[in-house]
This record gives structure tokens, sequence and C-alpha cells, in this order.
């Protein structure tokens, strides 16, 4: 006779296997897509397993577009401005935490994370007077700089965090023995902050490589376009004739990459997002 202990093993095995499948059904369904013709597309019924395999969709979806042109277009304006948001938010972070008094610091962050609820279109309008104004329409600082801005509710909220489950005693410590307060920053909290870091960093990244609406906005230029708005381009020869194998395509390898990235991290990103919420 089979245990209640056992029952429930089981039910929880056949559980994750259900909820893996329905995780993975979509991806599975647009790599079969993306390795098939791209007529098998319309068929309907759609075809749920490989009949005949082709790279083609993978070979001209870079000559349909500029990819890598774009691909690097999103990797820098990604990558700086992530850095710049770490940068600009970790001290911010570490002013709230260990430099102001603590009500104020309070107040300021929840002010800080309620403008971050708003959504980015309210801002569109007069980022877009400000971007022209200071000629930055089709330049890189365009998108870098309100990216930064966007993502530094976030960075804030997590690095404020993350600065108050550091024990006090190395800042009175350091303070003591005569260390400027750039110097304690730089020297002792974020080099024991790369957890935090590492966590508000991918997810930062994440939030500027997936950004669309700023981008199509900001660059009119075709060759500062990036990956979202460029896969967003792609065509048939005519009218209303949509190649969905080559987007398809297109949209996998722009996001495969994160999601292994994601994959691997994830430890990290929970134990970040985590970090200092049992301190009491």
């Amino acid at each position: 006779m089979i245990s209640k202990k056992t029952v429930k093993k089981i039910g929880l095995y056949i559980t994750v296997v259900v909820m893996a499948v329905y995780c993975l059904w979509p991806f599975y369904f647009l790599l079969n897509a993306s390795l098939q013709p791209t007529k098998m597309a319309y068929q309907s019924p759609p075809v749920i397993y490989p009949k005949a395999f082709t790279l083609s969709n993978y070979i001209n979806v870079f000559r349909s577009i500029p990819l890598s042109r774009y691909l690097l277009n999103s990797v820098v304006v990604s990558s700086f401005g992530t850095l710049l948001a770490l940068f600009a938010g970790s001290l911010c972070a570490f002013a709230i935490s260990k430099l102001i008094r603590r009500n104020k610091g309070e107040v300021m962050l929840d002010l800080l994370i309620i403008v971050g609820f708003f959504p980015m279109v309210v801002a569109l309008f007069p980022l877009y007077k400000l971007m022209r104004s200071l000629n930055l329409l089709n330049n890189y600082l365009g998108l870098i700089l309100p990216y930064a801005a966007f993502n530094l509710p976030l960075t804030v909220w997590v690095m404020t965090t993350h600065f108050d489950s550091l024990p006090s005693e190395l800042y009175d410590a350091a303070i003591v023995d005569g260390a400027s307060v750039f110097k304690i920053f730089n020297k002792i909290m974020l080099p024991l902050s790369a957890p935090a870091l590492a966590t508000v960093g991918i997810l930062n990244f994440i939030s500027c490589w997936n950004e669309f609406m700023l981008a199509l906005t900001f660059m009119t230029n075709k060759y500062m376009y990036t990956v979202t708005v460029g896969l967003s381009l792609i065509s048939g020869r005519f009218t209303f004739q949509f190649p969905w194998g080559e987007i398809i395509a297109g949209t996998l390898i722009v996001t495969v990459p994160l999601v292994i990235v994601v994959l691997i991290a994830q430890e990290k990103i929970i134990s970040g997002l985590t970090a200092g919420a049992l301190k009491g």
C-alpha cells in the first residue's frame, strides 16, 4: 500500500512537471517555428512537431535588418545605463542609509519609490523636448540618461536595504580611524555589496534591453535603433506579408541570452532582493 508521504511526493512531482511544460511550451513553439520554413507558420492547426529543419530564418534576419548594429546599440545603451544607475543609486542609497537621519531617509526613500510607480509614458513628451534641446536625439546619451533615471528607484531601494543590513560598527570604526566618507563607501561598503549590485545590475540591464518606447521616440536614424525597435521593422516583400519565421528567429536571438543569464544568476537575484529582510 502506498503511503501518504509517497502520494504527496508523486503529486508534487506531477505538479512540477505540469508547470515546467506550461512554462516551456511557448519557448518550444517559438524555437520550432524559427526552424521551419515561414509557410509552416500559416498552417492550421499549427505544426507542433518538427517536419523540415532550416536555418534560413536566422540567416535572413541578418539580411533583412542590420541586426549586428542594433545589437551593438542595445549593448552600449543598456550597459552604460545600468552602470550609471548603479553608481548614482549606490551613492544615494549609502547617503540614505548611513548619512541622513533615519526618519528623513525613510521619507526620501518612500518618495523615490512613489516616483518609480509613474509610467514612463507620462514623461515621454517632456523628455523628448529636453533631449531635443540638448541635441541628444540620435545619440547614445539620449537613452543612457533616461534609462539610468528610470532604474534609480529600484536601485536605491535594493541598495538601501542592503546597506541597512550591514553592521553599523563597520561604519563607526572606519570613522574613528579617520577614513573619509567616500573612502568608506568605496573601500568597505561597495565590496560588501557585490550580491546586491549584481542583482540590480541584472534587473536594470534587462529593463534597458527590453525598452521600446523611448528608443523608438528618441532614435530616428535607422542605424541608431536598438534591437527592440529593429525587430519591429522586419517586413515582407509585399504589403501585409509578415515573415514570422524571421521575426521569431530575431526575437530568440536577442532573448535567449537574457534567459540564460537569469537562470544562472537566479540565486543571486533572489538573495539580493531579500537581503536585510530578516534584520530585526
